[in-house]
């Protein structure tokens, strides 16, 4: 019950895991025949509002804090933070009714009663995970070869995924990180294999099958931060395996990359700019950074502004974001330069 339970969470979770904004609905479609279209109208939006806000939370909260507000959401909560409805293309002929409907929901207000709330979230996810799978049975143990059943399913079937990079399985590849790497979990190995592939995103499976029982240890190396967990299965079957290795990799991802909304962090950066253009669009993209609390200007110059940056979360999550909002960030001890990339 616990997988089918997983399993129905990753088949919702994927239509949107690999929006660009995580804060952003789309349109639904609504159609229906009824002889009060408007209280169905209503009914309707409604379902849509719990909807669209239930997928906001998803992308955003880990597993444990999205169950918790999730059972207690109710409509009058939901509506403190709808910033508007948007009706396209509606259409009312005798008793049948269709229109194109998105619920546009406030950033600032959800991020800000997150932070009242001590609840962490994420304003991103990783371009893409280099997956390291280490095949284990009775008769063999593949690694980095197309006799790996998981590689080899993988490519014939998810090779349009977008979450999991996939290794040449080259010669390469097997000189780089071997089996015994894997098994001592040599880290420093593991990264110079990620570095191959331009990636510090990091999973690494073993599979084991004891007594048609599949065990999965997984480690997941995030930029500098490694975390080490397991899930079974009780089949084997290679598409469940996939859809929750997704389910476990995000969310293991989000609790080492989430922004903690406990304490208040300063930075002090020098942004450099050509004309005031590209100063209100760096402006407006630090501003559209939910992590940063406030800018202090400090001084100004000729085509450059010293700020105190207050945010929150770690460092490193903090220049992250900066990059998903297309500013390029320079680190010098204590201090930064940013402009435009």
């Amino acid at each position: 019950m616990k997988i089918l339970f997983i399993l129905i969470n990753v088949l919702i979770f994927s239509n949107y895991l690999y929006a660009s904004n995580l804060f952003e609905t789309s349109f639904n479609n609504i159609e229906f025949n009824s002889i009060n279209i408007q209280d169905s109208k209503i009914e309707e939006i409604n379902k849509i509002k719990f909807e669209s806000f239930k997928k906001i939370l998803r992308k955003i909260l880990n597993n444990k804090n999205f169950n918790e507000i999730n059972d207690n959401l109710s409509e009058d909560f939901i509506n403190t933070f709808i910033k508007n409805i948007i009706i396209n293309d509606e259409k009312i002929i005798n008793n049948k009714y269709a229109a194109k409907v998105k619920i546009n929901f406030d950033k600032k207000r959800l991020v800000n009663y997150l932070r009242e709330k001590k609840i962490p979230y994420v304003e991103y996810y990783p371009d893409k995970f280099l997956l390291i799978i280490f095949e284990h049975n009775e008769l063999n143990q593949n690694l980095f070869s197309k006799n790996n059943t998981y590689y080899s399913y993988y490519l014939n079937n998810l090779k349009n995924n977008h979450l999991f990079q996939i290794p040449d399985l080259d010669i390469n590849d097997r000189f780089i990180l071997k089996k015994e790497d894997l098994k001592n979990k040599d880290l420093n190995k593991i990264i110079n294999f990620g570095k191959k592939y331009n990636n510090n995103e990091i999973i690494i499976v073993h599979t084991n099958i004891d007594n048609q029982l599949i065990n999965y240890d997984l480690l997941i190396y995030s930029d500098g931060v490694v975390a080490e967990h397991k899930f079974y299965l009780n089949e084997y079957n290679l598409e469940n395996f996939f859809q929750t290795l997704e389910d476990f990799s995000i969310n293991i991802w989000k609790e080492i990359n989430q922004i903690q909304n406990n304490t208040l962090n300063i930075i002090s950066c020098k942004i450099d700019y050509f004309n005031i253009l590209e100063l209100k669009e760096i402006r407006k993209n630090l501003n559209n950074n939910s992590i940063i609390q406030k800018l202090d200007i400090k001084s100004l110059a000729f085509k450059s502004v010293d700020y105190d940056i207050y945010y929150y979360g770690n460092e490193k999550i903090f220049f992250n974001i900066l990059k998903q909002n297309k500013l390029q960030i320079n680190k010098l001890e204590n201090f930064c330069t940013i402009r435009l990339k």
